[in-house]
């Protein structure tokens, strides 16, 4: 990935030696992140961190997804999730993160194509939906500077609230 503020900026696959890196984003990033995510996503203390990390491995092994932070000189600068992997449609969900004061800066949009292009070439999938809400325009944006299609409103999509689908098709 690219250079920027925070150095060389790299995805790398959420491990446990990132729980200090993910706790002070995540509570950097509270205030942003949880209105679209919920709180699951966004631990506040080292233990909840902790807990989130192991979830997000069991889910790895299980073939439900896989998550992946945006590092920048030991900075977590955010998250990014392939999930909801379905085997026989090759699809699954993208979401993702930034913490507030790294926004603005492209890296979403950096983030959400590294993550397409390995969904795409090495887990072989053919389909990544994004629900955003009507509300969350920084989204909309990166979903539309990804090249995603908007297909529609879905009601009651996320959190019992509507959500735009957006896909991105491989190749």
């Amino acid at each position: 990935m690219a250079s920027s503020g925070y150095g060389n900026i790299s995805v790398v696959r959420l491990a446990y030696k990132h729980q200090d890196s993910l706790c002070d984003a995540c509570r950097a990033s509270s205030g942003h992140v949880r209105p679209w995510l919920g709180n699951s996503l966004c631990p506040l203390t080292p233990s909840a961190t902790r807990q989130c990390i192991e979830e997000m491995e069991k889910k790895r092994e299980s073939g439900y997804g896989i998550t992946y932070l945006l590092m920048g000189d030991g900075v977590c600068l955010g998250m990014g999730i392939i999930n909801y992997i379905h085997p026989l449609h090759a699809t699954a969900n993208l979401g993702y993160w930034i913490r507030p004061e790294a926004c603005g800066n492209g890296l979403a949009v950096n983030l959400c194509e590294s993550l397409a292009k390995m969904a795409f070439s090495q887990i072989n999938l053919h389909r990544l939906e994004l629900f955003i809400e009507p509300g969350n325009k920084a989204s909309m944006r990166v979903a539309e500077k990804l090249g995603a299609d908007k297909e529609g409103l879905c009601r009651k999509r996320i959190f019992g609230r509507d959500a735009y689908l957006y896909a991105l098709l491989a190749g």
